[in-house]
C-alpha cells in the first residue's frame, strides 16, 4: 500500500455516522410504509459474515452485470466540492443495484486508492457494502488501469452469495475506484503479485471494466441533500436518473407520512442515468423536526413492472 493510499484509508476510516445521524433514524422509527424494500433491511440485519464479506442471500431474477464488459461513457457528475462518490448496493424492484452517496474529503487526504472506500460503512442505512473493512488495498496503477489486491480469501465465492450479487460486488469496486479517477478505467484484481483470475467465485479473464449503467445502477438516486442535512427555510434536491420519459417524481414527508410537499423534476430518457434537479422547495412553514425527502421513477406500468425504484434521504428542518 502507498503513502497516499495509507493516508486516505486512515481519514476515511474515522467518516462514520455521527451522534446527530443515529438520534436521527432512531427518531425517524415509524410504522413501515407499503414498500417492499423494508424487507430488504431485515435481511441485511440478519445477514452472515463469511471470510470477510458481508453475505445477503438474497439472489436477482436479473441477468447479471458481467465481470468484464465494455467501458461506458461517464455522462454523469462524478464530484463535489468537498466530497467523494462512494457506491453502494441498495434494493430495487429489479433486485439489488448500485447507489451513490458523497463522502466528505478530510484535509490532505488523496483520492488515489479509492478501492479502500468500497469498505467504509454507507452513510445512508438504506445502503451496505460487500466488502469488509480491510478487505481491499489499493495499489499503484495508471489512467488505463487500477490495481486493488485482494486477500486468498476473497478468491471463492461465500456460501449464500448468488452470483448476481458477486459480480455486483465487483460493480461496486469497479465504479467507485472509476470515480475517484474521473473516469471509466478497468480495475485489475490482485492476490498476491499475481492478477487474479477469479474473485468471489467469479471468472475474470483480465483487467474489469464498467458494466453498461442500467445493467448495475439503480434508475433513481439522490446526490442531494445528504442524509441527516439540516435546512433552514429552503433546501434543493438533485441526482440522476434514468426514468420514463426522464421524470422523477418527488416528495416530502413528515413523520406522520404525510405528504407536505411534492413535485416533479424532469430530466432526459437515455440509456444511462442523466441529471435531474428539483429546484428550490420552500420548508419556511413547516414546523422543525424530521423529514424524509425520496425521490422515485415514473412507473407507466402501473406496478406491474415490480413499482417505481426510490430512493430517500432524511433531513432536519430548523
Amino acid at each position: 500500500m502507498d503513502d497516499l493510499t495509507t493516508l486516505l484509508h486512515e481519514a476515511v476510516g474515522t467518516i462514520e455516522p455521527t451522534d446527530r445521524l443515529a438520534a436521527i433514524r432512531e427518531q425517524a422509527a415509524r410504522p413501515p410504509r407499503a414498500r417492499w424494500y423494508a424487507v430488504g433491511g431485515a435481511v441485511l440485519a440478519t445477514a452472515a459474515v463469511i471470510t470477510g464479506i458481508a453475505v445477503v442471500a438474497q439472489p436477482s431474477a436479473g441477468p447479471g452485470p458481467g465481470p468484464g464488459q465494455d467501458p461506458t461513457a461517464v455522462e454523469t457528475p462524478e464530484s463535489r466540492d468537498g466530497a467523494i462518490p462512494v457506491y453502494y448496493i441498495g434494493e430495487t424492484p429489479q433486485g439489488p443495484r448500485l447507489f451513490r452517496e458523497f463522502h466528505p474529503v478530510p484535509p490532505g487526504a488523496s483520492v488515489v486508492g479509492g478501492a479502500v472506500l468500497a469498505t467504509t460503512a454507507p452513510i445512508d442505512p438504506d445502503y451496505r457494502t460487500s466488502w469488509a473493512d480491510g478487505s481491499l488495498t489499493s495499489e499503484r496503477g495508471d489512467e488505463q488501469v487500477a490495481r486493488v489486491s485482494i486477500p486468498p480469501a476473497l478468491v471463492d465465492r461465500p456460501a449464500g452469495m448468488s452470483g448476481y450479487e458477486a459480480e455486483l460486488a465487483i460493480q461496486q469496486v469497479v465504479y467507485t475506484v472509476s470515480a475517484q479517477q474521473g473516469g471509466p478505467p478497468r480495475v485489475e484484481f490482485l492476490v498476491g503479485a499475481k492478477a487474479a483470475e477469479q474473485v468471489l467465485g467469479v471468472t475474470l479473464d483480465g483487467p474489469v471494466s464498467r458494466a453498461p449503467q442500467l445493467d448495475v445502477l439503480a434508475t433513481v438516486n439522490i446526490s442531494a441533500p445528504d442524509e441527516g442535512r439540516e435546512v433552514d427555510g429552503h433546501f434543493s434536491a438533485n441526482g440522476v436518473a434514468s426514468s420514463f420519459e426522464g421524470t422523477v417524481h418527488w416528495d416530502l414527508r413528515n413523520l406522520d407520512d404525510e405528504v407536505v410537499r411534492d413535485g416533479v423534476a424532469q430530466g432526459t430518457m437515455e440509456d444511462h442515468l442523466t441529471p435531474w434537479a428539483t429546484g428550490d422547495i420552500d420548508v419556511s412553514d413547516l414546523p422543525d423536526g424530521l423529514y424524509t425527502f425520496e425521490a422515485s421513477s415514473d412507473d407507466p406500468s402501473g406496478g406491474e413492472g415490480g413499482g417505481p425504484t426510490v430512493d430517500t434521504r432524511v433531513i432536519i428542518v430548523r
